[in-house]
């Protein structure tokens, strides 16, 4: 919640200066009672920064009213030493208000003074309070380079002091960067030292963090261990907003460890604990994961229905940002039209006192000089009415653009989202690797899409022991080629299992008539020649036999000092060229440790190196042929590095799939 952010940014501020919290010693009302009878000297204007601070927890504008006051006395006694601080508490409380360009404009003010006076500890509490503000409004690179600046600044400060705070706030930043090593090591050092402490509050927050990224290293038993903790402590302390978040992770956990039917109990609670304290972000999280835990336990149903709540919560965070990016905008106009009108004033003045001068000096020029003056005048109250008016049309049409800037980002972010959704579908779809594991001795996948959906698929399936593999390329890619690859699966699987077609020249048959029936309905007037290219191998690891048909893509088999290119029938599965030939089925006799390598043109055709060129296939058999005694998955790793690095700048110009089998 907002109001927990504006306590936490204080308590970092005395923690990181090294004084004490403001509150110590006098409640709120005793502060204002304190204030009435107060003279205006240094000591007002700290009692004024203490209790804009406390007021803030729970009146936002008072906060700011008390703030600002602390600041106009500060200035009118030329107290400059607080600066630093006073900026810092006004900051925090716009960052509260979500006026975050104003809240920025505060934190570079206080710098500005944190460095004139030589306090590196304030300037330690005011770079830590603009990494919590980027961090805050995602920009996590922002973020942690004022972290580090924190940590500079602090250490300048007070040597040898190990900012604990500051590492705090490093774990959730280098998780959402995927840095999770380092993540790792600011969470576990953060959690011996608050355990040493007992600052439960600080070990609540450190083991929800340390669930998180266990979540994003698929590691679910030590995730779920982490998040059973944060509940733990989140309940002892009571705390509401705390528990929250405390059960939006615990729910994630359960999910990922297959315990459904408690992670749903568990999403509720923190449902619950959002709604009541008014936790928009927690609500949004935990009926996405909600969403998703119906979608694991196959309930489809419910899991759209939750999926569209969800949508409502981000849509209606989205509006509220909205109405506040107008209103900052109004605002600021507003105390620039003030400024304007204050420098009028000022050249005003200036006249004023140069024509009376000139009256003293020259009195016979009098009438000549007031003749002057109020031409002047007029031409200044002319460009003044046109320098408004320009400013409000200027105003209207600024307000019209961001407006149908934020609509155009807001149906981008729609698209994207479901693209997404999308994504989850159809990597559901494909094979999974425990199933690969179940039925070969090794294997590696390297799959990497060119847009967030893949044209490119794999797919396998073990029947009447053989182990039927594929690896195809649909037309396009994107959502188009998603869609074509997620019907080739769906066809695949109904060849085999319901037809009972086992042979690969067979299966890849029927796969071109089901594939021309469905893209080409009767009564159409246009013949669609959407298709797929594919490498179908059928393994018999009894007998050592490979069974195999091509729709104009080849495979390698790497065996010992020689690599072995497989034929392939020249011509889709799909309608078009030669859609009348029946595929041609070829056999190889297979050996033990021999590697099976079969793919897509993607890897091949992707343009990079010096040259600006296709990689090509030959540089992939000699890349292959030169790897093939190492392990599979250091493969996988040496072709991702390869193509990444001959890549460089450009785009990904194709879906990219390359599968290893060892026999």
């Amino acid at each position: 919640m907002r109001i927990t952010f504006v306590k936490y940014v204080f308590i970092m501020f005395c923690i990181l200066c090294g004084g004490k919290l403001c509150s110590q010693g006098l409640n709120i009302d005793s502060c204002i009672r304190v204030l009435k009878t107060s003279r205006e000297d240094t000591n007002k204007v700290i009692l004024l920064n203490r209790i804009a601070w406390d007021i803030a927890y729970t009146n936002l504008k008072k906060g700011l009213e008390y703030s600002t006051q602390s600041i106009e006395l500060a200035k009118k006694l030329h107290y400059e030493s607080i600066y630093a601080r006073l900026y810092n508490t006004k900051g925090a409380i716009y960052g509260d208000m979500a006026e975050v360009a104003l809240a920025l404009d505060q934190y570079i003010e206080g710098l500005k003074y944190a460095k004139k006076c030589n306090q590196p500890g304030s300037a330690a509490a005011l770079y830590n309070s603009l990494g919590n503000l980027y961090g805050t409004n995602e920009e996590p690179r922002k973020a942690l380079s004022n972290y580090l600046l924190a940590i500079d600044a602090l250490a300048k400060s007070q040597p040898g002091r190990v900012p604990f705070p500051i590492y705090s706030n490093l774990i959730g930043v280098y998780t959402v960067l995927q840095k999770y090593d380092s993540a790792m090591y600011y969470a576990n050092t953060c959690i011996e030292h608050n355990i040493k402490i007992n600052d439960r509050e600080g070990l609540t927050s450190n083991y929800i963090a340390l669930s998180e990224i266990y979540s994003a290293l698929k590691n679910k038993e030590e995730c779920l261990i982490a998040a059973n903790k944060g509940v733990v402590l989140a309940r002892e302390m009571g705390d509401e907003y705390t528990m929250s978040h405390a059960y939006v992770q615990l729910g994630n956990a359960l999910s990922l460890n297959g315990r459904y039917q408690d992670a749903f109990v568990a999403i509720n609670e923190a449902i619950f604990y959002s709604k009541k304290t008014g936790d928009m972000p927690a609500l949004e999280l935990a009926t996405l994961y909600l969403s998703q835990i119906y979608e694991n336990s196959g309930d489809y149903k419910s899991s759209l229905k939750t999926f569209k709540e969800y949508t409502v919560y981000k849509d209606s965070a989205l509006n509220n940002e909205s109405i506040q990016q107008v209103k900052n905008a109004e605002a600021k106009f507003e105390n620039e039209k003030k400024q304007k009108e204050i420098e009028l004033l000022g050249e005003k003045q200036k006249l004023n006192e140069a024509e009376s001068q000139k009256k003293r000096v020259y009195l016979y020029m009098a009438v000549f000089g007031i003749v002057i003056l109020g031409f002047v005048l007029a031409i200044l109250y002319r460009n003044n009415v046109l320098k408004q008016k320009t400013n409000k049309n200027l105003q209207a049409f600024n307000k019209e653009i961001n407006l149908q800037k934020d609509l155009v980002e807001l149906k981008n972010k729609e698209i994207t989202d479901s693209i997404n959704y999308a994504k989850r579908i159809q990597q559901s779809i494909l094979t999974s690797e425990h199933y690969f594991k179940k039925h070969t001795t090794d294997f590696f996948i390297l799959f990497k899409p060119k847009d967030i959906v893949s044209g490119d698929f794999y797919w396998a399936l073990h029947h009447e022991n053989r182990f039927i593999v594929m690896t195809a390329d649909c037309t396009g890619h994107g959502v188009p080629g998603a869609m074509m690859s997620m019907m080739g699966i769906n066809f695949l699987n109904e060849i085999v299992n319901e037809k009972k077609i086992v042979s690969p020249a067979g299966i890849l048959n029927q796969l071109r008539k089901d594939i021309i029936k469905a893209l080409n309905p009767e009564g159409s007037m246009i013949e669609t020649k959407d298709g797929l290219d594919c490498c179908l191998c059928s393994f018999d690891f009894a007998n050592m036999n490979l069974k195999y048909a091509n729709a104009n893509n080849n495979f390698y088999i790497i065996r010992e000092k020689e690599i072995i290119v497989s034929k392939a029938n020249k011509m889709p599965v799909g309608a078009g060229y030669n859609s009348d030939h029946s595929f041609q089925e070829f056999e190889v006799s297979i050996q033990k440790n021999d590697l099976v390598i079969t793919f897509t043109d993607g890897y091949a055709d992707q343009f990079g190196g010096p040259k600006g060129k296709k990689f090509k296939y030959k540089q992939l058999e000699d890349l292959l042929f030169a790897n093939a005694h190492l392990p599979l998955s250091e493969i996988k790793e040496v072709l991702n590095d390869r193509i990444e690095s001959w890549k460089g700048n450009l785009e990904q110009v194709d879906d990219i799939c390359v599968m290893g089998i060892k026999i």
